[in-house]
């Protein structure tokens, strides 16, 4: 069994009239393999697969002309085709931004397991530089995440030798360059790792229907601290209080004290009854931002589990409502940017900054528009970090977009 897991990439902000000049990046980083993972940090095989747009970009709003412009544009800045793996082209999965990069996944459709990450500069360059990427021969890679000089993988392996083809990889990163040595890997339940972040020197890791979240020490074998089982666990974030697991059918958000682990509450929430979905939750301001499928976007507050505010599903004509789910979702400030599969990226803006504490004060979600793209594909993942927008937007690559208020 396979699950099909979705991601995204990034963009940046230059200032007007000012041409920034590209950041040197670790050089004489040599290309690696060891059969299973080559590593390519020669930067001119992969400057093919940029393209640089520079463009202005619209949000179609359906609003009446007459109606307020909107505070902020958009500008399409580059945009990134996905690899080919033995002869295969990838989907984007998902995209994480930070600091000057963007981390990218990339996975195959359909039974075989094949993936790749790009790491790509995004900040101190005037258009994205793809610095390093790996490609795994028999791997899909869900998500990637980044902390401490380490690239960390969710993964589904192909490799019939494994007990679980469920895994979380590390990959030593240093200036955007990639290695081997280093490499650590652990094997989880269930058919795959389907979210992985890391922070404090722990590593958690979700992995699917039969599965639950992990907690692993950062270290080089990544020891298994805790196992807690949780169905259909699609998704994990945290901030400094919580860590909390998004699952689904049906949709519900558990709530975990970072410092002890325990479990504090489940909540049921509206949505995430699709099977073998993607669902993400943002911790942002003691509230889970959720992706919740066919109920679009929830927002709850953490400490009760109120519902504090919400966006329906979008619904296009001539879509079929089952892939115009909502599978991702991201936040800063007052602007939400929220994923919709083949119905494309949509930004909405709330009645506050979302990472201020509000208790169960209702948070009203405005829907602003469409972002539009000439060749999107299908929006997987979406990452914001208040001034740049990564699209993973599957077979269409990563879209990167810079946002001027």
């Amino acid at each position: 069994m396979k699950r099909l897991i979705v991601i995204g990439a990034m963009s940046f902000l230059f200032l007007a009239g000012c041409e920034k000049a590209v950041e040197p990046a670790v050089q004489g980083v040599p290309d690696q393999t060891d059969g299973r993972i080559t590593v390519i940090n020669d930067e001119a095989k992969l400057a093919g697969r940029v393209t640089v747009r520079d463009e202005d970009m619209t949000i179609s709003s359906g609003l009446p002309k007459a109606a307020a412009p909107l505070a902020f544009s958009l500008k399409l800045n580059s945009e990134i085709t996905p690899p080919t793996v033995g002869g295969q082209k990838l989907q984007a999965t998902s995209v994480v931004l930070n600091a000057n990069f963007a981390y990218v996944s990339y996975n195959m459709q359909g039974l075989s397991a094949i993936g790749a990450i790009d790491v790509v500069q995004v900040k101190g360059v005037k258009n994205a530089v793809i610095r390093a990427s790996v490609q795994f021969a028999d791997t899909d890679i869900n998500n990637v995440f980044f902390d401490n000089n380490k690239v960390y993988l969710a993964e589904a392996s192909g490799n019939p030798a494994y007990d679980s083809p469920s895994f979380v990889e590390a990959l030593v990163s240093n200036g955007g360059k990639l290695q081997l040595n280093g490499n650590a890997k652990r094997m989880l339940s269930s058919y795959a790792a389907t979210s992985v972040v890391a922070s404090n020197g722990k590593v958690y890791a979700t992995t699917g229907n039969t599965g639950g979240l992990y907690v692993l020490t950062q270290n080089s074998t990544l020891d298994v601290e805790s196992f807690t089982s949780l169905e259909d666990a699609r998704w994990v974030d945290l901030d400094a209080n919580y860590v909390v697991v998004a699952q689904g059918t049906p949709g519900r958000l558990s709530v975990f004290n970072r410092s002890t682990m325990a479990l504090l509450n489940t909540y049921s929430v509206p949505g995430a009854t699709i099977a073998e979905s993607k669902s993400t939750v943002r911790v942002i301001g003691g509230k889970g931002l959720f992706a919740a499928g066919d109920a679009g976007v929830q927002l709850v507050n953490l400490a009760t589990g109120t519902i504090v505010g919400s966006l329906p599903r979008v619904t296009v004509s001539g879509l079929d409502p089952s892939v115009t789910v909502t599978n991702a979702v991201d936040a800063a400030g007052a602007y939400v940017y929220i994923s919709n599969g083949e119905a494309g990226i949509y930004v909405a803006q709330a009645s506050q900054a979302l990472e201020n504490l509000s208790g169960n004060t209702t948070v009203t979600l405005t829907t602003l528009g469409k972002l539009q793209f000439a060749s999107l594909q299908s929006a997987n993942h979406v990452a914001f970090d208040g001034k740049q927008i990564a699209v993973a937007a599957g077979l269409g690559g990563v879209k990167l977009v810079d946002m001027t208020e």
